[in-house]
């Protein structure tokens, strides 16, 4: 211990008689030890944890393999394929499709551009999530006709609904268009950090009936008992 105090009274010496040096060791350390924190903490939340849904060992992400790529190349999905994949899947309990979809929301203050998720029916059931308010998407509310429903995440009814207890069934505009809000997403889920606002279905029109448009991805959840493996083949 008398040989470190000797180290470390050395250094302090040699930092007060070289105050630059001494800042800019200081800022390597503090940028050094900044990195790696939030680098641990990336690793931590993405690969070392589980996914804070209760059916987070269950959850995969479906892609196409393009032709002739390599191993690790992945397409987005096209609508006639992913519909083949829905109608003979048998390693998948829900399957649900998912696509951007920004808004604009007018009525309910300035008009302002809303971050939104086009997705499946399912969507919410493939992370076992249950409504803070209100109901998630039916099954044929992926219809064109049927589709003008959100789900709102609990952010946005908090900031732009002032927490409104009756939201659902009420109307909000959004694009020039009426739009039924069915739910509220609970407070403190891990939607509350992502980047959509509000989520409503993705109806297939007849312009998306191609093989050859590559343009959504897709989340499933395996049944019990299949593993990831079996449902890779």
């Amino acid at each position: 211990m008398s040989e470190v105090w000797q180290d470390l009274r050395y250094a302090l010496r040699t930092l007060r008689h070289a105050p630059g040096f001494a800042a800019v060791a200081i800022l390597t350390l503090a940028v050094g030890i900044g990195a790696n924190t939030a680098i641990f903490s990336f690793v931590s939340a993405t690969l070392l944890n589980p996914l804070p849904y209760s059916t987070g060992n269950r959850i995969v992400r479906v892609l196409e393999k393009p032709p002739g790529g390599g191993p690790t190349a992945r397409n987005g999905i096209s609508t006639l394929n992913y519909l083949d994949w829905q109608a003979q899947n048998t390693v998948f309990e829900y399957m649900a499709p998912q696509t951007g979809g920004g808004m604009v929301l007018t009525g309910h203050g300035d008009p302002v551009m809303l971050a939104g998720s086009r997705v499946g029916v399912h969507f919410f059931d493939i992370f076992g999530m249950k409504p803070a308010l209100g109901r998630f998407f039916l099954a044929d509310e992926d219809q064109l006709g049927k589709e003008k429903v959100v789900v709102l995440s609990s952010v946005l009814w908090r900031d732009r609904f002032g927490s409104d207890q009756d939201i659902s069934g009420k109307k909000i505009v959004l694009d020039g268009q009426p739009y039924t809000v069915v739910g509220v997403l609970p407070l403190g889920s891990a939607f509350d950090r992502g980047s959509a606002q509000f989520f409503r279905p993705l109806a297939f029109e007849p312009s998306n009936m191609t093989r050859n448009f590559h343009w959504f991805g897709s989340l499933a959840l395996l049944k019990p008992g299949v593993t990831f493996e079996q449902a890779q083949k």
